[in-house]
């Protein structure tokens, strides 16, 4: 599926907001034309989505931790839709990108690898756990701003990230290699 741009503009810097769990169950339903009329009306430029499934690119002159708070309330009130919204640069999700501890596993199968951020009350205790449980081909590193996971079966098939992401729920998102490169072209000047 293409991504879909709302009229362009240039004003602000690049951020990508990553909705935890939208369009995978009842309930937390977020049509991407409603997430991009939230953004183009807290005056969001050159807003887009990606799939199906929360991923919006947008410009702003908002700080990250303003952007989230506004948008989860305004999709919250326009969408009715209450979901943890983790905003990130286009500098931090390079950075991430680019810290990737495993990249052959990531270029072997680029969905099943995952990247997961966290919210800013997440602790490096918090996330510890997920070094801690092995099963299987399953790995996790955990970085300074992303964990990663390579997950060779599949998310559906693994006990141990829903294991090691069950205490952090609402806290964490993650989107696969794939989708995070996706979302990085979106962000382009050119």
């Amino acid at each position: 599926m293409s991504p879909t741009r709302a009229a362009a503009g240039s004003t602000g810097t690049w951020q990508v907001a990553l909705l935890r769990g939208v369009n995978v169950g009842p309930g937390k339903r977020v049509p991407m034309a409603a997430l991009r009329a939230c953004a183009t009306k807290l005056g969001f430029t050159e807003v887009a989505t990606l799939l199906n499934s929360g991923n919006l690119v947008y410009r702003t002159t908002r700080t990250p931790a303003d952007a989230a708070t506004q948008l989860r309330a305004a999709i919250r009130t326009d969408i009715g839709v209450d979901t943890p919204v983790l905003v990130r640069t286009r500098a931090q999700l390079e950075r991430l990108l680019h810290d990737n501890p495993m990249p052959a596993e990531a270029e072997e199968n680029p969905s099943r690898f995952l990247v997961t951020v966290w919210d800013d009350d997440t602790t490096a205790k918090d996330l510890a756990h997920f070094g801690d449980i092995t099963e299987g081909d399953d790995r996790f590193v955990v970085g300074r701003d992303a964990m990663y996971a390579w997950l060779p079966h599949g998310i559906s098939a693994s006990k141990a990230y829903e294991l090691a992401s069950r205490p952090l729920k609402h806290r964490i998102t993650a989107r696969n290699w794939n989708t995070m490169q996706k979302l990085l072209a979106l962000m382009s000047d050119t």
